[in-house]
């Protein structure tokens, strides 16, 4: 991720802590009961499941028009190690208060109940895709980043779901980094003041849960699993309550041989069908994303059997669109604006998978976040369009210069025809049109900043 300046930081975030808005959502109770929040996502098989947090000792059950079933527990309350590998100067045990349950979407329901909250089916044909990504507030001691939580400015998650939801999404996508606040915030920041820190449910709760519970009820989601979520990190996390693998949640090794990856970072590829034509690749990044392993090593053999899984899944569908946290073809932002290769340790293994163009053919345009910024490119080249969304609320600094884009390349080949950059906070829309997709980027406030065509994977803006 791009450094920012400390000095710089922590003087903008003393003027923002200045003011005194009210946060953008209430804080959780400091000890849940009953059911937190319940939703739709989209799961390994293909298929939908319902999920479900709760306090209480059991969990809910499940009811619709003609049927009910008791859920079944993912993953029980309970303390768990520090995060493997973790690199914060400060750390403790995770701590999980709630109960994870899920549930198969009955065959035939139009809607379910849990615990009075309705949740709508799925389309048969998702036309209207929101897609959000890198939206945590930012705490981190190690690089003495502090964005200031309790600042709807600062911090404009709720904002960005709230303008999202308005917009009665089919679908809705986030393409990684839900949890940011990993060390606490300091006591000359009034900001964050009073932010739950660490890897544990609290956390959770207020970066990502609590204030999409509205939004989690209203559509069906896809979860990416950025950087954040790797088991270094929030892992624990991610696999009790997110990961696209049914059952009982899995669970993040210890320890890791020499070569090898946490067992719990390699998910395998899935397919979320979108229509008879078009479908979604969800890939996970995660622990990839940072650095490429060795060749030939335990790793780059399982990283590259997960990219051969994605070219059958692309076979397939007409249309796919590749789904990872971390981009290949795309710019790292900077200071002076001016465009860097964006680094990915996905990259030399998509460029041994599918020489040339990295994505099999059928894959119409990537998505991704991990760059705090929204970026949109077209090529002349023969590569998928390439949208970068990573805008959806943690901070970030750096732009860049759209004039000094178009004559550079993401990576050597790799001719630009189309490019657009927003450094504001947002989110997108993606709706299925007889040619391809429309693709319109908005900010926080619900104001369009971009309105492009993808047809085939030839982007025009």
């Amino acid at each position: 991720m791009i450094q920012r300046p400390p000095l710089l930081i922590a003087a903008l975030l003393l003027m923002g802590g200045c003011a005194t808005p009210p946060p953008p959502s209430p804080a959780p109770p400091a000890v849940a009961q009953g059911l937190q929040q319940a939703w739709v996502q989209a799961v390994a098989g293909p298929g939908w499941a319902v999920r479900a947090l709760t306090g209480d000792a059991q969990c809910p059950a499940l009811s619709w028009a003609t049927g009910s079933q008791a859920m079944t527990e993912r993953s029980a309350p309970g303390d768990e190690a520090p995060p493997p590998g973790n690199k914060q100067p400060e750390n403790k045990p995770t701590s999980f208060t709630l109960r994870a349950c899920e549930a198969a979407w009955p065959a035939g329901a139009a809607s379910v109940q849990v615990e009075g909250l309705t949740l709508q089916a799925p389309a048969d044909e998702l036309r209207r895709i929101v897609v959000i990504g890198d939206t945590g507030c930012r705490l981190k001691a190690s690089e003495r980043d502090f964005q200031a939580c309790n600042d709807a400015a600062a911090w404009p998650f709720a904002r960005v779901l709230a303008r999202a939801q308005a917009l009665k999404p089919d679908l809705v996508v986030h393409v990684g980094d839900y949890h940011y606040r990993e060390s606490a915030c300091p006591p000359e920041m009034p900001g964050c003041a009073g932010s739950p820190w660490g890897y544990g449910d609290d956390t959770w709760q207020a970066d990502f849960f609590h204030p999409a519970r509205a939004l989690l009820a209203a559509a069906p989601w896809v979860f990416v699993r950025g950087n954040h979520e790797a088991c270094s990190r929030a892992g624990q996390g991610w696999l009790r309550y997110l990961d696209a693998e049914t059952g009982p949640a899995r669970a993040c090794q210890p320890q890791t041989p020499p070569g090898d990856v946490n067992a719990g970072d390699f998910t395998a590829p899935f397919a979320v069908p979108l229509s008879p034509r078009s479908q979604l690749i969800v890939f996970d990044s995660a622990e990839v994303g940072s650095a490429t392993p060795p060749a030939g090593s335990k790793a780059w053999t399982g990283w590259r059997r997960q990219l051969d899984r994605v070219a059958e899944l692309a076979g397939e569908r007409a249309q796919s669109l590749f789904l990872s946290h971390h981009p290949s073809l795309a710019f790292s932002p900077s200071l002076l604006g001016r465009p860097a290769t964006a680094r990915s340790g996905l990259t030399p293994l998509l460029q041994d998978a599918n020489p040339g163009r990295l994505f099999p053919a059928g894959v119409q345009a990537t998505l991704h976040g991990h760059l705090h910024i929204h970026q949109l490119l077209g090529f002349a080249s023969n590569h998928p369009a390439s949208l970068v969304i990573g805008n959806g609320g943690s901070s970030a600094q750096g732009r860049i210069d759209a004039r000094a884009a178009l004559k550079a390349e993401p990576l050597p080949g790799a001719r630009l025809q189309t490019f657009q950059s927003h450094t504001e906070f947002g989110f997108t829309l993606m709706t299925a049109t007889p040619q391809g997709w429309q693709i319109q980027a908005f900010n926080a406030l619900g104001q369009p900043l971009a309105s492009c065509a993808l047809a085939g994977q030839m982007l025009r803006c």
